[in-house]
């Protein structure tokens, strides 16, 4: 699915989605098709709901968005520093 067809289908909410096709161009993700996983009302109820998910799978590329935003613009961060398991 893309960013449009979510908008049109979930009209001013939070989803939770996982992308499906993606690539990375110039410091952005840039999100092809991706799946709807769940929808909320509250960012804080998408956020405990990817916490939960991440925990459970942290190799899913996994995003929560507002549809109020028309472009899907996610800004990859470099990480550094060794992390745990």
């Amino acid at each position: 699915m893309k960013w449009e067809q979510v908008r049109d289908n979930y009209p001013n909410t939070w989803v939770l989605f996982e992308a499906i096709v993606a690539h990375s161009e110039q410091g952005k993700r840039i999100i092809e098709d991706m799946a709807v996983l769940n929808t909320f009302e509250s960012g804080t109820e998408a956020m405990r709901k990817y916490i939960e998910l991440h925990k459970q799978n942290p190799e899913r590329e996994l995003f929560i968005f507002s549809t109020s935003n028309k472009e899907l613009e996610i800004k990859e961060k470099l990480w550094m520093g060794v992390r745990r398991a």
